[in-house]
């Protein structure tokens, strides 16, 4: 293996959440950084604005003992929020909004306690609800807690130990965040920058080549050489046809999908309703979060899963019906008929551990990071999670690190501390 060049960059791939964390992460360990984007900054966190209202790209809540938020706090971003409205839910049984069922869902958290997930390894969701003692309404409670949690609907592919580690995570609480995602991506990018990365938008990478220690990174309009690279693209597919070594995995399950109504209305006293025998839910996203203009409302609507595009607008419309919310209350709606909720999902028998790791085998120096990569996480927990490794590992290949070649990390610097770097990337929110 040749030794990297002291002076080449770590060059990441992708500016989702999963390369801007691990861009910032090399940057603070010390390397040079180079973040190329085939866009903008953000990936699917970017939030879009319209008329006022700032629209996730779905609904969107940031687990707040989860590991992506721990990945946040040590990168020193700060994620505001507030928890959902839960305490006025609403069940959608049959069509139509009634009572939360309370006393069937302390029955659910109950069961739901003590159990342990890896000790739940190797069975589907379906199989750990029926062996659990939950029956009839508190079975379906159980499955519509999952979907939530998860935004899986197909039980059987689902793997107990995930759905089990997502609602108990859950139950330590969620946040919406103010401003929406964007708030993520604006604060990794200024970590990034910050610690001296740059973040070059509108940056293609189309090709990756070279050798270890002297990779080469071929974008539309010029070839980077780099110590090494991250590979933060998105999908498994768009991933292997970049690394030099082609497919490094098994062929991945087939991504999480999910269809999706997103409305800013006028008035903003909508209450949360949880679909029960039906895969749907829908959630007042402002308030509580800082998301539409004073004295007004946004909502997502979501149907985890998908049949025609046409029939789910119509389904979630009727949702939005049921639930009180009148089509001239509507300011703005937008539809995402097939809205990507995590790239891949891991089949019962595999559970997280099965995913690929970060390290690509037989191309040294070249790491992966994404929602689909690495054993801990789920959603963006997994993003943020993979892309932390990613970067330190990244960093260490490029000899920079404490553990590199033995050259001293250079400080890293925060904003407003005497010598801070110059921001050479921004962030652009549309």
């Amino acid at each position: 293996m040749q030794t990297a060049d002291r002076d080449l960059p770590v060059v990441v791939a992708g500016a989702g959440l999963a390369g801007l964390a691990a861009g910032a992460t090399a940057a603070r360990a010390g390397a040079r950084v180079i973040i190329l984007d085939s866009g903008l900054a953000g990936g699917r966190a970017r939030t879009q604005k319209r008329d006022g209202f700032q629209f996730n790209q779905g609904p969107r809540a940031l687990y707040q003992d989860g590991p992506g938020a721990r990945v946040l706090s040590r990168l020193r971003v700060t994620a505001h929020g507030h928890a959902p409205p839960l305490h006025t839910a609403r069940a959608l049984i049959a069509g139509t909004p009634r009572p939360f069922p309370a006393a069937q869902y302390a029955r659910v958290l109950a069961q739901l306690a003590p159990v342990i997930p890896d000790e739940c390894a190797g069975a589907s969701t379906a199989e750990w609800i029926d062996s659990s003692g939950l029956r009839g309404d508190a079975a379906m409670l159980a499955a519509a807690t999952v979907r939530l949690t998860t935004y899986v609907a197909d039980l059987d592919r689902l793997p107990a130990s995930l759905a089990i580690t997502q609602m108990q995570t859950a139950l330590r609480g969620v946040s919406y965040l103010d401003g929406g995602w964007q708030q993520l991506v604006c604060g990794l990018a200024a970590t990034a920058t910050d610690a001296g990365a740059e973040i070059r938008p509108h940056a293609r990478v189309e090709q990756l080549a070279g050798s270890p220690g002297r990779w080469e990174v071929h974008t539309t309009s010029e070839v980077i050489r780099a110590a090494a690279v991250v590979v933060a693209v998105g999908r498994p597919a768009t991933t292997e046809r970049l690394l030099p070594a082609g497919p490094q995995w098994e062929t991945p399950g087939s991504p999480v999908i999910a269809a999706c109504l997103d409305l800013g209305l006028r008035r903003a006293d909508t209450r949360f309703v949880l679909g029960i025998d039906q895969p749907l839910y829908m959630s007042p996203h402002a308030p509580p979060g800082d998301l539409a203009p004073a004295g007004q409302g946004l909502v997502h609507l979501l149907r985890y899963g998908t049949t025609k595009p046409a029939s789910d607008r119509d389904e979630l419309w009727a949702f939005a019906k049921a639930a009180g919310i009148m089509r001239d209350e509507v300011v703005v709606d937008r539809f995402l008929p097939r809205m990507t909720v995590a790239s891949h999902l891991p089949s019962p028998k595999q559970g997280l551990t099965g995913r690929p790791a970060v390290v690509v085998p037989g191309s040294p120096g070249v790491f992966i990071a994404g929602d689909w990569v690495g054993p801990e996480g789920w959603l963006a927990d997994c993003s943020l999670s993979s892309g932390e490794n990613a970067g330190l590992l990244a960093a260490r290949a490029a000899c920079v690190g404490p553990r590199g070649c033995g050259n001293r990390p250079r400080r890293v610097h925060r904003p407003g501390s005497a010598g801070t770097p110059k921001r050479r990337g921004s962030c652009v929110q549309h």
